[in-house]
């Protein structure tokens, strides 16, 4: 099968492109207006803006439990055998498929990299490691057709090298396949709860992705693991709507197929407002290799990709468009249009003296505002600062009462592993994973019920008291500078027209702060919103993940079977209680020795955060007053050069102005169409 399916399955995407490409002309061209107008500080975000249109990607991000054919529905997907599937966990590290004339792989190493490689790694990997001595190590280019050595779990070796963590940040597959040329990139993750080590891979790379296709197993659909990451992982997260593909239908019995559906439906009902699609991922890699039309689209995998062709343009993609296009529009007819073009207009008007006298009798209050905006900042700081005991608290309750839980639990459990009369390495193993499987999984639940039920509101409480302790600051600072550029230009203009939360936004570029701008459409302490979403993402990995990391099971075999072993105990229920003290010891040890490390590390990743947005909104001040400043004495030097540059600079105004205006209607079509269509 050619290629021209996925060409027919992308048509749309080719519109999406052309919007892409008006928007970009239109900042272009919006920039030229806001740099004659000395719009400095619009002038940079508009750059900003414009530059991640430019470069704008859709990330399609593949997920699932492992042994889901993740791999092998990529595949199917590309329509050639590209990444490596068996039937065993495969997938170690992040595979990036994206568009390449010519087929080949680059290798991404961490920095800095694991303490401990893998002996497994390709010679030519290690090579290039040593000759940089293991530091800064540059990207590895490699042919394709050599990457299982690098992306496989190395099955057959120790259960200590298969664990470790893998030197490769990510490997990017080049592809020569039109529908990646369109900027769309495929995103092969390793499984999810195969272990802690390849799921935080998958985890930390979540934030990232525009799309999610959540890859199920027909024969074990819905399973509970599966359940609870989507509940746990995906849903808390934000990502309230995912594609769910239940792959390896073909397995289903046809008589049994329509009570398959139906149980997965209702399992997933409210998850995702996207039909739920079965596939046979390998039926239709087989199709699409043999140009077989009928065996393709029975797959299931024609109508999938109809249906994310359809996403990626109308809906997530317009989406993206819409948003700076919009910011755009602000920017010209709330700033430009609204406010700079009269300003300077008036000013030119008046008489240089009086300009003067008006701007020097302005001096004082502009270096008062400079010295509240400091105010501000402080004030920041130190609610900052009375924030740290109660989340240092609550994060040290936690593991307090984990300790506690933990005990419970271990003892609570009841392996199904015999151990008979005589304990042997393999058995205590066996007994030892058996029990650490089902805690493992219990502080797994705990500790996401407590980051949703303890953690994200005391973020969400004190981000909203953080920013409303200043929001009546930062309004009268806004309602100031208005004041100053009404005294000076002497032309009034409606100073509450634009709410303060969209000036902060917009004044730091809007998109350009990625979801912190967006966050201020709730108002200035809406932003504690954001705060939840983003720290789930950054800390959420390290409380749950950190917790599971007690848990190594070279460890706990290592140290229980020497203590079972080494004092001759005997019998099944002797045995296991050993096991059980062994591991409620060990795991007690481990959080004693780091508890408080990792007490520190949260509290500091939290602070950090919200240090981060009050520089974020002092800078937003900042910028103001300063570019009220810059504005005037711009139109002030081009009054000192006489009547003929207050002439040309008329000219120039009237000149922005029609072009502004004439930007505007067309972001206004380009808007519509990206809504309506």
């Amino acid at each position: 099968m050619e290629n021209t399916n996925t060409n027919t399955n992308y048509t749309q995407y080719a519109d999406y492109k052309k919007k892409q490409s008006e928007l970009a002309g239109l900042m272009d061209s919006a920039a030229g207006v806001i740099s004659e107008l000395n719009m400095n500080n619009y002038k940079q975000n508009l750059e900003s803006l414009a530059e991640k249109v430019h470069n704008e990607t859709f990330k399609i991000m593949v997920v699932g439990t492992f042994k889901n054919g993740k791999s092998t529905f990529i595949n199917s997907f590309l329509g050639e055998s590209v990444l490596p599937a068996y039937a065993i966990p495969t997938t170690a590290v992040i595979n990036e498929v994206k568009w390449g004339k010519d087929k080949k792989a680059v290798v991404h190493f961490k920095n800095p990299l694991p303490e401990t490689l893998p002996t497994t790694l390709p010679a030519k990997a290690l090579e290039h490691i040593s000759s940089f001595n293991k530091t800064d190590v540059p990207p590895l280019e490699i042919p394709y057709d050599e990457i299982e050595a690098y992306a496989v779990i190395p099955f057959g070796s120790s259960p200590s090298e298969m664990i470790l963590e893998s030197p490769y940040e990510k490997i990017e597959l080049f592809w020569p396949l039109p529908l990646l040329e369109n900027g769309i990139e495929i995103i092969d993750s390793p499984g999810l709860n195969e272990h802690e080590t390849r799921t935080k891979v998958t985890m930390d790379y979540l934030a990232k992705a525009d799309a999610i296709l959540f890859v199920l197993n027909s024969l074990a659909a819905c399973s509970q693991e599966e359940m609870r990451f989507i509940e746990n992982n995906l849903k808390s997260q934000g990502f309230t709507d995912p594609f769910f593909v239940v792959n390896r239908f073909d397995c289903i019995p046809e008589g049994q197929r329509e009570m398959m559906k139906n149980f997965v439906n209702t399992k997933l009902k409210g998850y995702s407002s996207n039909e739920i699609h079965f596939v046979s991922a390998l039926n239709a890699l087989e199709g699409k290799q043999q140009n077989d039309d009928a065996k393709f689209e029975a797959s299931g995998m024609k109508a999938f990709e109809e249906r994310l062709s359809e996403f990626l343009t109308k809906e997530k993609g317009k989406a993206k468009l819409a948003q700076p296009a919009r910011e755009l529009k602000r920017i010209l007819n709330d700033e430009a249009l609204f406010k700079v073009i009269p300003s300077q207009r008036a000013i030119l008007s008046t008489s240089l003296d009086e300009v003067k006298a008006r701007y020097e009798k302005a001096q004082p209050a502009l270096a008062d505002l400079k010295i509240k905006k400091e105010q501000v900042y402080n004030k920041l700081l130190l609610r900052i600062e009375q924030s740290k005991p109660e989340f240092r608290r609550a994060i040290a309750h936690n593991y307090t009462t984990l300790v506690d839980s933990i005990a419970a639990w271990v003892d609570e459990t009841e392996p199904q592993t015999k151990i008979g009369l005589v304990p042997t390495k393999d058995k205590i193993s066996a007994v030892t994973t058996e029990i650490s499987d089902i805690v493992i999984e219990k502080i797994e639940d705990n500790q996401i019920e407590w980051k949703t039920s303890v953690l994200e509101p005391l973020i969400r409480e004190k981000g909203d008291e953080l920013l409303g302790s200043v929001e009546a600051d930062v309004d009268a600072i806004f309602a100031e500078i208005d004041t100053i550029n009404v005294d000076v230009s002497g032309k009034e203009y409606d100073t509450n027209s634009v709410p303060t939360w969209q000036r902060v936004a917009g004044v730091l570029g809007g998109l350009a702060l990625g979801d912190l701008g967006l966050a201020f459409s709730g108002g200035m302490h809406g932003i504690g919103k954001e705060f939840v979403k983003t720290l789930a993402l950054e800390c959420g990995a390290y409380f749950i993940l950190g917790a599971l990391g007690l848990f190594n099971p070279v460890t706990f075999i290592a140290v229980i079977a020497a203590a079972i072993l080494g004092n001759m105990w005997r019998g099944q229920n002797q045995a296991v209680e050993k096991i059980k003290l062994q591991m409620k010891d060990e795991l007690i040890k481990q959080i004693s020795e780091t508890s408080e490390a990792n007490t520190d590390n949260i509290v500091n990743s939290i602070t950090e955060k919200f240090i981060e947005v009050s520089k974020l909104v002092t800078t937003a001040l900042d910028t103001e007053i300063t570019e009220t400043e810059n504005q005037i004495k711009a139109i002030i030097e081009e009054m000192d050069k006489g009547n003929e540059n207050i002439n040309e600079r008329n000219n120039i105004i009237s000149k922005c102005e029609e072009d502004a205006k004439e930007l505007s209607g067309k972001l206004d079509n380009l808007i519509f169409s990206l809504v309506e269509e």
